[in-house]
């Protein structure tokens, strides 16, 4: 993937990962630049060796710094105050929303630089009513972390919702923090944002320095509904899009998403028949680094990126959704149905490292991409998986933990298990316990497997301790059907584990059939 992300995680871990999503607009005041007049000690403080620029039309200057410097040029409109110390030759070269401008009610904010930058340690950005200047409606700051946000109605822990793409920096304010149409403006300190020498970047402050105005998203049609993160009008975020539908919604409504790279976590309460059509497959991206610790282990609930709880008919379509958690950071589904039924996932990315994809109900995946090491695939539903590959990247571990009871599990047909390389020789197909879920069914029917995958192939456990020759694994059904490796040739399956079973032709012709799988459904009709 090709974007970055900053962020702290609760121990105040940091990494980055890249993309590039912008407008551009003309170069904003920086230092140096002056229109206006009679300046008075608008110079930085004492020892700094910045000054105070100006933005256009200044009549009497005003002071934005304390003694010390030279006198700086008037302005009011675009000032930007210096900073104490050595002064960062970086500036800002364009920003959305733009000065005065006009943006969704769900709107994240950027700031393009002249030269990439970094998130610093101390600071606030605030975002005021022009009607309140004196009080924000929103405050990130540095200093605090994690903090909660109420999205669909749930709180969930976020990281610092400052986001690097590139010389981009994308701001997120909590949801619906101006939601309510009009005219707003932002301040940013000094020190929010470093160079490459860790010189602090000069504060944005002043209501008439970056002032931009709301508006309340109005559809033609409420059944299409279209996301762009710059939007003017319409929806900036996923999850804008997803509020506006009527809660317990049953008309079919699609929801296409523009390019770009959104980084937020979308929860879907009880509202069916809704399609997620994102309009370039590998550059229409949900990333976020959402998982168990960040949300203080609370559970399923919380730590998906993608949440839909109790919604049934969900289409993810050309998109990819990349829970962006680090290996090692904890179980971090990119994408989790829990309850639902009836939901597509077609020529789509999913992209996570533990428990990727969490699927209950009845599920038809197609021509898709499913990316991790852990348990990746998981839950109690029923998945049939059609031509799709599923990749295991950076260590050994198990595609799969099917925790169905006597209805299928998760079928794969005509699919590929592929690897990022030796490192994750000794994968195996799944595991369970036998136990717990003694009938649990995984099965491969003509599918090509990578060399990574071990020659034991399955794995079944015993919770408590006691030997697995004591289990009665009568109902298990780990199945394959003529397995071959990525170049066709068949596959070596004499060490399989005595447990599983390669089945006859007319079993996995039986499990071709999507309607026999899915208990009478045929996603395709």
């Amino acid at each position: 993937m090709r974007y970055c992300l900053i962020f702290s995680l609760i121990a105040a871990v940091q990494l980055s990962v890249a993309c590039s999503s912008k407008s551009d607009s003309p170069p904003l005041a920086s230092a140096g630049q002056s229109n206006g007049s009679a300046g008075t000690s608008g110079a930085v403080a004492s020892g700094g060796s910045g000054e105070a620029s100006a933005g256009s039309s200044g009549s009497s200057g005003s002071s934005l710094g304390g003694a010390g410097g030279r006198a700086g040029n008037a302005g009011a409109a675009g000032a930007v105050a210096g900073a104490p110390g050595h002064r960062s030759s970086v500036v800002v070269t364009s920003r959305f929303p733009a000065v005065a401008g006009t943006a969704c009610a769900d709107a994240p904010l950027r700031l393009s630089f002249s030269a990439p930058v970094t998130v610093g340690s101390t600071g606030k950005i605030q975002v005021f009513k022009a009607s309140a200047p004196s009080t924000p409606v929103d405050v990130i700051d540095l200093a605090v972390t994690p903090e909660r946000n109420t999205i669909g109605g749930r709180p969930f822990y976020r990281v610092r919702p400052i986001f690097i793409e590139g010389a981009d920096a994308v701001i997120y304010f909590k949801n619906k923090a101006i939601a309510e149409p009009g005219a707003y403006f932002v301040n940013v300190d000094s020190g929010v944002f470093v160079d490459a020498n860790q010189h602090p970047l000069p504060a944005i402050t002043g209501a008439d320095v970056w002032p931009f105005s709301t508006v309340a998203p109005a559809p033609a049609d409420p059944t299409q509904l279209r996301v762009a993160r710059e939007g003017e009008n319409g929806f900036c975020t996923v999850q804008g899009a997803v509020d506006y539908v009527p809660a317990a919604n049953m008309t079919p409504t699609t929801i296409t998403i523009a390019k770009g790279t959104y980084h937020e976590v979308v929860y879907i309460a009880a509202k069916h028949n809704l399609t997620f059509h994102g309009e370039d497959r590998k550059t229409t991206i949900i990333a976020y680094p959402n998982n168990d610790a960040l949300q203080m282990k609370l559970g399923t609930a919380y730590r998906a990126m993608v949440e839909a709880e109790g919604s049934n008919g969900l289409v993810f379509e050309n998109l990819t959704l990349h829970n962006t958690t680090p290996q090692g950071g904890s179980q971090a589904e990119a994408l989790r149905i829990e309850p639902g039924d009836k939901a597509i996932l077609r020529d789509a990315d999913f992209v996570s490292t533990q428990d990727t994809l969490l699927l209950t109900g009845r599920v038809f995946v197609s021509n898709s991409y499913v990316e991790g090491n852990v348990d990746f695939i998981w839950g109690k539903g029923t998945a049939y998986f059609d031509k799709s590959q599923i990749k295991t990247v950076g260590r050994a571990g198990y595609l799969v933990q099917s925790r169905n009871g006597l209805n299928y599990g998760y079928v794969f047909v005509d699919s590929t298990l592929s690897t990022s390389g030796a490192v994750t020789n000794g994968t195996l197909l799944a595991r369970i316990e036998g136990d717990r879920f003694p009938a649990s069914n995984v099965a491969f029917v003509n599918c090509k497997l990578g060399s990574h995958i071990a020659p034991k192939g399955w794995l079944i456990t015993n919770s408590t301790g006691n030997p697995v020759a004591s289990l009665d694994l009568t109902q298990l059904k780990f199945w394959e059907y003529q397995s071959t490796d990525l170049d066709g040739a068949p596959t070596d399956v004499s060490q399989r584990d005595p447990a599983s079973r390669q089945i006859t032709a007319r079993e996995a012709s039986t499990l071709r059939d999507k309607a026999t799988v899915l208990a009478g459904w045929d996603p395709t009709l």
